[in-house]
C-alpha cells in the first residue's frame, strides 16, 4: 500500500510538472508583466529580447485604464504594442515601432503605427521608478549576453 501511494504521489508530481512547463509555453504568458501604474499595465516579451550593437531590442505591451489619444483625429486606443531599442549603459530607450489598437489587449482595430529607422531614434530617459525604467530594467537584467 505505501509502495503504491508512493508512485501515485511521484506520477503527481510529475504531471505538475510537465503541466508547468507546458503553461510557462503558452502564448498567454507571452506577455510578463514587469509595471503597473494607476492607468496602466506594461508587459515584455521575453522572447523578444535580442542584443543589437551593443544594445538590446524589446516588444512590450502596454494596457491602458482609460482611452488613449491617437495621432489620428477622433481615435484613442487602449492597448500599444512597442518595440524598443534600449540603451542599458546610459539609461534610455527609444521607440523603433509602435501599434495602437482601440481594444483592450491588442484587440480591435488598429488606430495608429509608427515606424522609425536607426538614424532617427528619438532617445527618451527611463527613470527607476517610471514603466519606462522598469521596462529597460527588466530587459537590460533578462537579455542575453551581447
Amino acid at each position: 500500500m505505501l509502495r503504491r501511494s508512493w508512485t501515485l504521489a511521484l506520477a503527481s508530481v510529475c504531471v505538475l510538472s510537465a503541466a508547468g512547463a507546458l503553461a510557462q509555453d503558452a502564448p498567454a504568458d507571452k506577455w510578463l508583466p514587469v509595471a503597473k501604474t494607476d492607468t496602466q499595465e506594461a508587459f515584455v516579451n521575453r522572447q523578444s529580447i535580442t542584443a543589437v550593437g551593443g544594445m538590446f531590442e524589446a516588444k512590450a505591451k502596454q494596457e491602458f485604464t482609460q482611452p488613449q489619444p491617437s495621432a489620428k483625429k477622433d481615435k484613442t486606443f487602449l492597448s500599444s504594442r512597442t518595440t524598443f531599442r534600449v540603451d542599458c549603459s546610459q539609461r534610455r530607450l527609444a521607440i523603433k515601432e509602435i501599434r495602437a489598437y482601440a481594444g483592450n489587449d491588442l484587440q480591435g482595430d488598429q488606430v495608429q503605427k509608427m515606424t522609425s529607422s536607426d538614424k532617427y531614434l528619438q532617445w527618451m530617459a527611463a527613470p527607476p521608478d517610471s514603466v519606462y525604467g522598469k521596462i529597460l530594467d527588466y530587459v537590460c537584467l533578462t537579455g542575453p549576453a551581447g
